[in-house]
């Protein structure tokens, strides 16, 4: 299997996640100018929110540097094993995840309910593509190690994998 090509190291990533960073951040400051709708005033909500906020921001970096659990996710790459260990054993797409949990969390320290849209489009994004790029290659790579490693394990959300 190592004489087939691999994915790049960086996939599709950075093309889908930075621009809604960039969507994320407008919306922030969009909000805190007052033009964007849906800020939360309730002193104990928005504490709430911080708190979660800051939790999910925690998970998704504990997501992604977790996927490299014992070194080796770029030899693993380069080698085409199909890494199942760290955090792809509850996520198959760490890096994602980091993006996702960081934009939900950075919009509920935002305390603005109404820019939640976002990552929700992200993700719906994020699902179209890669099921339509690394998905169908790792598919074709793998085969059916790769299909029941996606029935047990989430894309993009971690969760604890279905047995």
């Amino acid at each position: 299997m190592a004489d087939k090509k691999h994915l790049p190291i960086f996939g599709v990533g950075p093309i889908l996640c930075f621009p809604m960073g960039i969507l994320v951040a407008v919306g922030i400051f969009g909000s805190v100018k007052g033009v964007i709708p849906g800020q939360v005033e309730n002193r104990v909500a928005q504490i709430v929110m911080l708190i979660l906020g800051i939790l999910l921001i925690v998970m998704g970096f504990v997501c992604y540097f977790g996927a490299d659990y014992k070194g080796g996710l770029i030899k693993s790459i380069k080698s085409n094993h199909l890494k199942t260990n760290g955090s792809y054993s509850f996520v198959r797409n760490p890096c994602y995840a980091l993006f996702l949990l960081g934009y939900v969390g950075v919009i509920l320290i935002a305390h603005n309910l109404l820019l939640l849209i976002l990552p929700l489009l992200h993700w719906g994004l994020l699902t179209i593509v890669l099921i339509n790029t690394e998905e169908k290659w790792l598919l074709e790579l793998y085969g059916q190690e790769y299909a029941d490693y996606c029935k047990r394990v989430n894309r993009c959300w971690p969760w604890f994998p279905k047995k």
